[in-house]
């Protein structure tokens, strides 16, 4: 009875650092973005915090703070160019895959017409279905390996 007791107890304390263990990248996410959040402070917030450490006078403060909005309103207007930038470059990549799609395609149709002139037709026939299967093959078990469990 002890042993069994003893066991359930060792069974706990291991899936309590088990599940510990999986929720920590979770809580430093959560730690970070608070970190984060504490740091996104108005214009107004931050001025009135710099009035408080150093003591500003109201005509300081109101220059810092127009100073602070100021840098607000460019780092927003660089944030969105930056993302503008990033969608022409998904637009750019994906117009650049279908480039070389288009190219491969057009070398694979010219290589199996030399294959062909070469092996006649009844045989590039069998190779191109034997390349067929094989693609298959390698696409399912691909597929298989992106499903296992990670």
């Amino acid at each position: 009875m002890k042993k069994i007791v003893f066991m359930a107890l060792v069974a706990i304390f291991t899936l309590s650092f088990t599940l510990e263990a999986q929720d920590n990248t979770r809580n430093r996410r959560d730690n970070r973005q608070d970190t984060r959040s504490g740091m996104r402070w108005t214009a107004k917030e931050r001025a009135d915090n710099m009035e408080k450490q150093l003591g500003l006078t109201a005509d300081e403060k109101a220059k810092v703070q127009a100073l602070f909005e100021q840098q607000d309103a460019k780092r927003a207007e660089q944030v969105a160019e930056q993302r503008a930038k990033r969608d022409e470059q998904m637009q750019d990549r994906t117009k650049r895959r279908e480039e070389m799609q288009a190219l491969r395609e057009k070398e694979v149709a010219e290589n199996d017409a030399e294959l062909e002139a070469i092996i006649g037709k009844e045989k590039m026939e069998q190779w191109k279905q034997y390349r067929a299967d094989r693609q298959k093959e390698m696409r399912s078990s691909n597929r298989a390996g992106r499903r296992s469990p990670r």
